[in-house]
């Protein structure tokens, strides 16, 4: 495994780097505000509590040190750090779930709402030289409509809804930057040109000031180019100065997932203000028919759907190696994708799936009453979402919805169909360069790609309530799937490419909670049962992949390929397979 020449050992945001950072995960104070008396009594301004937690894990899990799974709205956080003041410093927090407020030195920063985007506050009018007091407030409640994936919205843990996440869930660290300094890059390749396209973002302080690009591959100077910033934001089109057929062998595929790297640097009065560190891959996804093309190459879909939670540290990995080896043990078994349910990944885990050539399903967080204001908070979180991940080259499709949660009534309702048409298009506008899913396993409106969900247990039913799929999506004969619609009202099959997202889900007789269908009794019945619908799908002509679930046990939920443990329950061997590879 070979890193890109940005790479920086635990550094939270590895799409763009600077030595200049300062994580402040560990021990930090603690203590719940059931009676919301936090603000009134100023605790940002005079912390009076003993309790500590480990940041970054949330207080519902083991690894915080508080293991408390009962539901508290509001907690507060307090950290003294020593600090030697710079010109500009940026406070982030990766994730905190759901109103986060921040003081430092008990000046008010700023307020955010949301759960699965980073939080960028800049504090450095707030700092002070040595000591200094960081104190957080985050509020959450049980309400249906914010987005939250698989956190329940009740006392126990129900059907496949586990222990909620409050506070902070990923690293809060600082960064130091200049006045003058890049904000956010966006790197769009474009295969069939040669061409890299980039956009930009800078805060401005300098007139005069120029953005210098460098792009490498494996140390060769690919090409360099510079122009006058007029605006604070900017594009940026490189050439990839080399021959056609030794691009094609540079390109980013699982076969061969190869990285370029680029600096990217302001300059005022050719004096160097700023120097970050990046990479790209260079990929294009498009769809012929029901295929599946990456970089004209075409490629069949065998995915797990893993929705990265751990016995000790709930949404949060214990590390990150951790992330990277359930990446390693996903590809050991034959599999070549993962679709990550419900739930924004730490950045680590796209990058890393870039690094080992694993496609990814990035997928929006549900919420679960359909609203005006769970229509504005789904947007304003997608947005931000997509804005900060859209540089990952692993991630080839966007999930937008899932089994029509949080629009239960999609398939007749004109409201909920419109709002999955009009976020359909707000993705595409914005990032047109991957498949966008409607409403991933059916009751689709306008989508890139088809999606069936079933959790039949045998081979042979699968196959047979599939074989006339095309009557079944443009209703031509009874709906024999005993799922909904593959379709709502008013939208039909426009011939893009079906992928069989989820199914298996299969349980051990002896292991206490619940999967899909009949639970089995021995290793043997476990493995043939996944090879029999695995190969039904395979053997499809008009599948283009599949999605197993799931990658390991969750909570009540005991039907992964692996324990949450991560033990495998067969072999690699067996797993290769059921995947058909040899």
């Amino acid at each position: 495994m070979k890193f890109p020449n940005s790479h920086i050992d635990q550094h939270p945001r590895p799409q763009l780097t600077r030595p200049s950072f300062m994580l402040l995960d560990g021990v930090w104070d603690f203590a719940f505000d059931d009676e919301d008396q936090g603000i009134k009594q100023q605790w940002f301004s005079r912390w009076e509590k003993n309790r500590s937690i480990i940041v970054p894990f949330s207080y519902q899990t083991r690894m915080s040190t508080i293991h408390d799974t009962h539901h508290h709205e509001i907690i507060w956080y307090h950290l003294t750090f020593e600090y030697c003041t710079q010109e500009t410093t940026l406070l982030h927090l990766e994730k905190s779930d759901d109103e986060t407020m921040v003081w430092v030195n008990g000046i008010f920063i700023g307020k955010n709402i949301g759960g699965y985007h980073r939080i960028t506050m800049d504090i450095s009018h707030a700092l002070r030289e040595g000591q200094n007091d960081l104190t957080i407030r985050v509020h959450d409640s049980w309400d249906t409509m914010q987005p939250r994936g698989k956190q329940r919205w009740k006392k126990e843990s129900f059907g496949c809804w586990y222990v909620e996440t409050n506070g902070i869930y990923q690293s809060v660290w600082l960064e130091a930057v200049p006045k003058t300094y890049l904000k956010h890059v966006i790197l769009t390749p474009d295969v069939e040109k040669m061409l890299l396209n980039v956009d930009y973002d800078v805060q401005l302080h300098h007139e005069h000031t120029m953005m210098e690009i460098e792009i490498l591959f494996e140390g060769q100077l690919i090409q360099k180019v510079s122009q006058l910033i007029m605006h604070e934001q900017g594009h940026l089109t490189l050439e990839m100065k080399t021959d056609q057929d030794q691009f094609k062998l540079m390109t980013w595929h699982a076969d061969h997932p190869h990285l370029y790297d680029l600096i990217l640097r302001l300059k005022h009065h050719d004096v160097i203000v700023d120097e970050a560190k990046s990479y790209v891959g260079m990929r294009q996804w498009k769809s012929v028919g029901r295929a599946l093309y990456l970089n004209d190459e075409p490629v069949y879909l065998k995915m797990l759907l893993d929705q990265g939670y751990w016995p000790e540290s709930g949404l949060t990995a214990p590390s990150q190696d951790a992330l990277l080896s359930d990446l390693i043990l996903t590809k050991r078994m034959g599999y070549n994708g993962i679709r990550k349910h419900q739930k924004i990944e730490d950045e680590r885990f796209y990058y890393y799936a870039d690094v080992l050539g694993l496609y990814v399903w990035l997928e929006m967080p549900s919420a679960y009453e359909f609203s005006q204001k769970m229509m504005k908070r789904v947007t304003d979180e997608w947005l931000s979402i997509l804005q900060q991940h859209r540089h990952y080259s692993s991630i080839m499709t966007y999930v937008l919805f899932n089994e029509s949660w949080g629009l239960h009534h999609i398939m007749h309702d004109q409201d909920q169909q419109r709002f999955s048409v009009a976020l359909y298009h707000l993705t595409k506008s914005m990032d047109p360069t991957r498949f966008v899913i409607s409403n991933d396993g059916w009751e689709h409106t306008i989508s890139d790609l088809i999606t069936i969900h079933n959790y039949v247990s045998s081979g042979d039913v699968l196959n047979k309530m599939y074989q006339d799929v095309i009557g079944l999506m443009n209703h031509q004969v009874a709906n024999q799937t005993k799922v909904r619609s593959i379709f709502a009202e008013g939208y039909h099959d426009m011939g893009q490419p079906i992928i069989f997202s989820e199914y298996g889900g299969v349980a051990f007789q002896s292991d206490e909670g619940w999967g899909y269908g009949d639970k089995v009794q021995t290793k043997e019945a476990f493995r043939q049962r996944l090879f029999d619908l695995t190969h039904a799908i395979m053997q499809h002509p008009l599948f283009s992949g599949y999605c197993l679930t799931q990658t390991t046990d969750v909570e009540q939920e005991v039907n992964g390929v692996m324990n949450p443990k991560r033990e495998l329950k067969l072999t690699y061997e067996e797993y290769l397979a059921i995947n058909g590879v040899k």
